[in-house]
């Protein structure tokens, strides 16, 4: 009997320490030279088990190549590019100040990145200098070996379960990266009301590193379902745009904060929570933990910062002739912000509290077109200017070395789509 029973728990044991394993990888993080390992989601058997399953997934060896030369005597770009099959960018056989590839001299390094079959990035190294050209933007740096930057791609995806904060964290995603990706998407989603169990993400980030240290991340490319909708994202010059040259930067956010919960909406006939009377609410309220930033939604400038009655520590923007937001409840202001100030979209006006009239904290965002009050959770907002044909081109170009990479991830959530339609 004693035997039996110690049989069971090795079985137990087992299956928990498989259970566990599957949880602790699942979601790991991967390098674009590691992508052979990334794994795809079952999504059947995810939606059955509510666990998070895996295939392999394979890509083509040729998507990475990297070869690297020691040079030698009498060697130079011409000769050592032949071995590679390749003709050396014509920036790099230029005599210039700034062409460092121009002089070789012995025992150079000289590392040739091949990506797709195209020639990605040419970098010279020895104990002195540290050279690096680079194909998208067809330029070339300089710096020293102590402040040589290593530039890697990585490529996360998961499913929501409950939280889309806690699901990109999961994913392996930085606090800074996932509040960066909200950003791209906050003009048509709203993080709040939008999300639902079983939408997903992936994006391909690029992440800059010097002596192993982190230095800074960009999003690349990224996908999104939410919904029955998938929206993607490529950055083309400090900017995002959809597949058409639609750029993703709308007039105005869809909220002031980020990651909040909508305590009250507009209601011309809400029955007042402290005065317990019908009076219109004209405005949404977004309720935060005190001291939450609160965000400018559109461009404009600041023509009130003060208490005004009920609303406690008040500011309204003045967006061109025609809109006007308001921001109330505060807890305080931004240190610099001043009546006459010109702020940005999304740029910090002042945090979340509860002075005047209110049960707890929360701002008080209202929206107004030409002075009437809107319901700033139905207003359609402008889109911005779209990118004409040769930007476009260049935008797709661009992107074209990881063109593997995003084909899968729209595949995969292509799929994700269908089946819930089905």
């Amino acid at each position: 009997m004693n035997f039996s029973r110690l049989k069971h728990k090795k079985i137990f044991i087992s299956l928990f320490v498989i259970f566990l394993a599957i949880y602790l990888y699942s979601n790991k993080s991967y390098s674009l030279y590691e992508l052979k390992y990334v794994e795809k989601l079952d999504l059947q058997r995810d939606i059955q088990s509510k666990y998070f399953y895996a295939k392999k997934f394979s890509i083509d060896e040729t998507l990475k190549n990297e070869k690297k030369f020691i040079v030698k005597k009498n060697q130079n770009l011409i000769s050592i590019f032949k071995a590679v099959d390749k003709y050396p960018p014509k920036k790099l056989l230029k005599k210039s100040k700034d062409n460092c590839f121009y002089y070789l001299k012995i025992k150079d390094e000289i590392i040739i990145n091949i990506i797709d079959n195209e020639i990605n990035e040419v970098i010279k190294k020895n104990k002195r200098d540290f050279c690096i050209y680079t194909r998208k933007d067809n330029n070339i740096k300089k710096s020293t070996p102590t402040s040589e930057i290593e530039t890697k791609q990585f490529v996360f995806f998961n499913i929501i379960s409950s939280s889309f904060y806690n699901s990109a964290l999961d994913a392996g995603m930085s606090a800074n990266e996932v509040m960066s990706l909200a950003d791209i998407y906050g003009w048509d989603i709203d993080f709040s009301m939008d999300i639902r169990s079983g939408d997903s993400f992936g994006v391909v980030i690029e992440r800059s590193f010097s002596k192993k240290k982190l230095l800074k991340s960009e999003i690349k490319y990224s996908i999104f379902k939410n919904k029955k909708r998938i929206l993607e994202a490529y950055r083309y010059q400090d900017k995002y745009f959809d597949i058409k040259g639609n750029p993703m930067r709308k007039q105005f956010l869809r909220a002031p904060i980020d990651f909040y919960r909508i305590s009250s909406k507009f209601n011309k006939k809400r029955l007042h929570p402290i005065f317990k009377t019908v009076r219109p609410h004209l405005g949404t309220d977004y309720a935060a933990p005190k001291g939450t930033p609160i965000y400018s939604t559109g461009d404009g400038t600041v023509i009130h910062k003060g208490r005004k009655g009920g609303y406690g520590k008040t500011v309204i923007i003045k967006h061109g002739n025609i809109y006007t937001t308001l921001y109330a409840h505060m807890s305080k202001y931004h240190k610099k912000l001043y009546v006459g100030k010109k702020v940005k979209q999304k740029e910090i006006i002042g945090y979340v509290g509860s002075t005047g009239y209110s049960t707890g904290p929360h701002v008080h965002y209202e929206f107004r077109v030409r002075g009437v009050h809107k319901n700033s959770l139905k207003v359609k907002f402008k889109k911005g200017k779209k990118l004409n044909q040769k930007n476009l081109k260049k935008m797709i170009g661009h992107h074209a070395s990881n063109d593997n990479i995003y084909l899968w991830l729209k595949k995969n959530y292509s799929y994700i789509a269908s089946y819930e339609k089905k």
